[in-house]
């Protein structure tokens, strides 16, 4: 490249001297003939140039003149040297002449010349040019073998440290695998020893469980037969018949509730509540057989003597006596029969007493007893009881239910207290609180699959297949069951009582997961019962030396740390959202393809109502009972008077025509909950209906 280079330049510098040569030749020429022009003796300073001192018009007219004649002249010599070929000479006016050829041929040589020199001179300069340039390229190439030597020997040296740091990785990644698999080990032959000892700890309380279950299961036995026996050697087969009657039902279902926990011990399902269960089942029978023993010796005894009084009158007199006992009988059969054969029973009674009527209105709570039962008493044993009881207006069979959920509450807590108190399980428990919390606080009827999403999450959690597992600590499943029931409770007192149709999602809800799991449902009532006893129904009253903190908590108040108490119309909004929660548990139906048994049906808000009218009026709860019934009516109205259609009416009546009138009597003129009763008692008589709830679920709406 550097070759062509230069032979450019050569070539490029010849073209320019030759063009300067002819233009030197051409101005030489020009000069020449324009100085032979000037007369020698007018030149006596310096004509040419910057430095001529000549007057320039004088100059430049003398300058015209004699170049117009020498012009003249030059042409007529340049015709005559023309005509003449053999000499190309320039003569003056001096006599100086000139050959052209000649100074044309001394410009060339000097021209050649300095070409020659410049050409000399520029190869000189190309040949040193060339040295330094492979001078430098030789410094180049030594430089750059330098520094590719360097390089090799950095990269080298670098691909040596790397290779050493990825060995010390790979050897430090290998001895942390090694730990880790090493603990893992570890944990895992610890972990099998915890399940191990957890197993054999369950096994043994299971074995103790079942070793309990069955001692009371045989208790039970005893006193079952024991029950059989005296009602075969009974002698009054009259007060044998009124006693099974009146008791037959509930001795029933002491058999099947037994027939349940025969269940769980053949599939190895006990929990410390089947013992506490099977132990109450044991002190009831205790109780129905105490009771029975001395019903049947007192009719004995009274049968016996009616035998010995029957010999000494006549015919005439034994005749009313028998008819007097055929009536008894056929009054106490009527009491069992169920709500949607009432009709002859109301048309044998239409001219009853007050008294009558409300027994009569209860008949449906007979029919279908609460799953928990209630020891029987006399009426006797049972004003004694009440005179001795805080609660004043509450009928044995009610009080026997709070006691019994508080007991029940109080020992479900008990079996978890050690789960509770441990600070190991802090992190899983807050992760079983956030597992619940979540879905809960989600609960809403708008979709079906939105519902069953949030029966599906619970449930999972409950049974141990979702994270976190509950089964991993043998009193985790307890912990969560009491917390969701107190979860659940606590949108009654905060969500419902604010929006009332959130009642029914909620419910339906609870109603999925008792059929699955019967405690979860038992500790819901439980906590509904010790945030509004009136559930029961139980009215509690104010005891000698009872603080007014002890006396407000007892009746559901929230006490504030300030000293104070929430106020009246707080309370009874709270009061209405949990008691709306729990009749919409008595309203809502099983679940598409469930064939159980409601597991607390609609014969518990009729209970409920007949219980409630057979407490006395109150001053101090008057507004609440009014708010409580009017909610039980509104959600739950349409539904008993589709169930218990004569019944239900019936008891309207009897609610607006002497209840309300005895609460309208220690009111006065009434406030705000008694007046919305009235007018609701007067638009369901007179309708003849009540409208189904805002918010209730369809019957097929999951």
């Amino acid at each position: 490249m550097s070759f062509h280079y230069e032979r450019r330049n050569t070539r490029d510098g010849k073209e320019n001297m030759e063009d300067i040569t002819s233009d030197f030749a051409c101005f030489k020429i020009s000069a020449l003939k324009k100085a032979a022009c000037i007369p020698m003796a007018e030149i006596k300073n310096v004509t040419l140039g910057p430095q001529s001192m000549v007057n320039k018009s004088d100059t430049n007219d003398k300058l015209e003149n004699s170049q117009d004649e020498q012009n003249s002249c030059n042409i007529k010599n340049l015709q005559k040297n023309n005509a003449s070929p053999k000499y190309h000479t320039i003569s003056t006016s001096n006599g100086i002449s000139f050959s052209v050829k000649k100074i044309i041929q001394e410009s060339e040589l000097q021209r050649k010349e300095e070409v020659r020199k410049k050409m000399e001179h520029r190869i000189q300069r190309m040949n040193e040019n060339s040295l330094a340039i492979k001078e430098e390229m030789e410094k180049l190439r030594m430089l750059m073998a330098h520094e590719r030597e360097r390089r090799n020997a950095e990269n080298s040296a670098h691909i040596l440290a790397e290779e050493e740091r990825i060995a010390k990785e790979e050897e430090m990644k290998r001895r942390h695998e090694q730990q880790l698999h090493a603990q893992r080990v570890q944990e895992q032959k610890e972990r099998l020893e915890r399940e191990m000892e957890e197993y054999r700890k369950r096994m043994k309380e299971k074995e103790e469980l079942m070793k309990a279950i069955v001692i009371q299961r045989g208790h039970f036995t005893a006193k079952y037969c024991d029950i059989v026996s005296l009602s075969k050697t009974c002698k009054d087969k009259h007060a044998l018949n009124v006693f099974l009657a009146s008791n037959g039902a509930r001795i029933k279902e002491f058999c099947q509730q037994i027939e349940a926990i025969d269940e769980k011990i053949r599939n190895g399902d006990v929990i410390a509540t089947d013992v506490n269960s099977i132990e109450v089942l044991v002190r009831h029978i205790e109780d129905m057989l105490s009771l029975f023993r001395m019903e049947m010796e007192r009719a004995d005894a009274q049968y016996e003597a009616e035998l010995a009084r029957k010999s000494q009158i006549d015919n005439e007199i034994q005749a009313p006596v028998a008819q007097t006992e055929s009536t008894t009988v056929d009054r106490v059969a009527s009491l069992q029969q169920p709500a949607e054969s009432c009709d002859t029973v109301e048309k044998e009674s239409v001219n009853a007493t007050t008294s009558q009527e409300l027994t009569v209105a209860a008949s449906p709570s007979v029919t279908n007893a609460p799953i928990e039962p209630s020891d029987p008493k006399p009426e006797e044993a049972s004003k004694d009881s009440a005179e001795d009881s805080p609660y004043e207006y509450v009928d044995y069979e009610s009080l026997s239910i709070y006691d019994r959920s508080r007991q029940f509450l109080a020992a479900y807590k008990q079996s978890y207290v050690d789960f509770l108190q441990s600070p190991d399980t802090k992190k899983f428990r807050f992760e079983c609180q956030k597992a619940i919390n979540i879905p809960v606080n989600a609960i809403a009827g708008t979709s079906e699959q939105h519902l069953r999403d949030k029966y599906e999450r619970l449930q999972s959690l409950l049974i141990g297949k979702s994270a976190p597992n509950v089964t991993q600590h043998p009193q985790g499943m307890a912990f969560c069951k009491d917390y969701l029931a107190t979860k659940i409770v606590n949108q009654g007192e905060t969500l419902v009582s604010s929006k009332p149709e959130m009642a029914f999602p909620i419910a339906a809800i609870i109603v999925a997961l008792w059929n699955e799991h019967n405690d979860f449902g038992e500790l819901v009532l439980a906590h509904l019962h010790e945030a509004c006893p009136f559930v029961v129904p139980i009215f509690p009253l104010r005891q000698e030396g009872q603080s007014n903190e002890d006396y407000y908590k007892s009746l559901g108040c929230k006490y504030i740390e300030d000293g104070t108490f929430e106020k009246q119309d707080k309370y009874l909004k709270r009061m209405s959202g949990l008691m709306r929660l729990y009749v919409s548990i008595t309203v809502t139906g099983q679940r598409k393809g469930v064939t159980k048994t409601h597991p607390h049906g609609l014969q518990y808000a009729w209970r409920w109502l007949a219980a409630v009218l057979n407490i006395e009026p109150r001053a101090d709860t008057c507004d609440l009972c009014a708010t409580l019934i009017l909610d039980m009516l509104e959600v739950a109205g349409n539904v008993l008077w589709s169930a218990y259609p004569s019944q239900f009416r019936k008891l309207l009546v009897l609610l607006a025509g002497q209840y309300y009138p005895r609460m309208q009597n220690i009111m006065g003129t009434g406030g705000g909950p008694l007046m919305r009763l009235e007018e609701f008692l007067t638009d369901a008589l007179t309708k003849g209906t009540i409208r189904h709830a805002d918010g209730m679920l369809p019957p097929s709406f999951w």
